[in-house]
């Protein structure tokens, strides 16, 4: 009786894919996601503080450039967010890396099996309205490519991580979005407040967001890893399994 057997090819000739472990990079990601998380805390602190004290001065402009307390701490909030989006930018290029890494690893994993070529895993997240849906379906793909040969593995994971992860991600750019433009815009006491108040909304859906995003990049540097080191091969119409890729 003939029996079926799956390899994991060497390469992809179509894209010159080739087996990479994606480890290093994962736990640079996962560190850096924590950075993140705790620049989102002492932006939630910072802004706290600063519409603690906005809500007990009158309504007006001038307010702001005469109660030293309230210029003081509006600078240290501004600061906290400069901060943010140095480490926004320096996480997602690592993440990018990462991401592209496992796009790379799922190529051979499954050739041809995925709705995007491998550029789009950084030119999608640049290109607006594309950003909005493109890397949900690449993350899909590769963790799809990545999951554990076996059908009936109890630990094949589903696709509720990426959703829910990509759901607070949306959640958190648009509230991000429009307390940016409210902060930048504000003429007034209870302007300024009114969005400090939407981007400490959008930093506690980082912070959710940052939790899941670990979660995943753990999981499927681990689904890989672990997909690495088990090098499926076929010899002479057996399965054998090599101890290291």
């Amino acid at each position: 009786m003939n029996s079926t057997t799956r390899s994991a090819p060497a390469s992809s000739p179509a894209y010159l894919a080739v087996l990479r472990s994606p480890v290093g990079l994962g736990v640079a990601t996962s560190l850096l996601l924590v950075a993140v998380i705790i620049t989102d805390i002492l932006s939630i602190a910072s802004g706290g503080y600063l519409y603690d004290l906005l809500r007990s001065l009158p309504d007006s402009a001038a307010a702001l450039g005469v109660v030293s307390d309230a210029e003081n701490r509006q600078v240290y909030y501004d600061l906290v967010g400069r901060l943010q989006s140095l480490l926004y930018l320096f996480t997602g290029i690592v993440y990018v890396c990462w991401l592209y890494r496992l796009r790379d690893n799922a190529e051979v994993f499954a050739p041809g099996a995925h709705r995007r070529g491998r550029s789009w895993t950084g030119w999608c997240w640049l290109i607006p309205v594309v950003n909005l849906w493109f890397p949900r379906r690449i993350t899909l793909d590769i963790w799809n490519a990545s999951r554990p040969a076996e059908p009936r593995v109890p630990s094949r994971p589903g696709h509720g991580l990426i959703n829910l992860w990509w759901g607070f991600w949306l959640a958190e750019g648009l509230f991000a979005l429009g307390g940016g433009v409210a902060y930048e815009a504000a003429k007034s006491i209870g302007q300024t407040n009114a969005s400090i108040g939407l981007l400490i909304l959008s930093d506690v859906f980082d912070i959710v967001c940052a939790v899941l995003a670990v979660r995943l990049v753990r999981t499927l540097t681990h689904m890989q890893h672990i997909k690495l080191l088990a090098g499926l091969t076929v010899r002479d119409g057996k399965t054998e399994v090599q101890g290291g890729v």
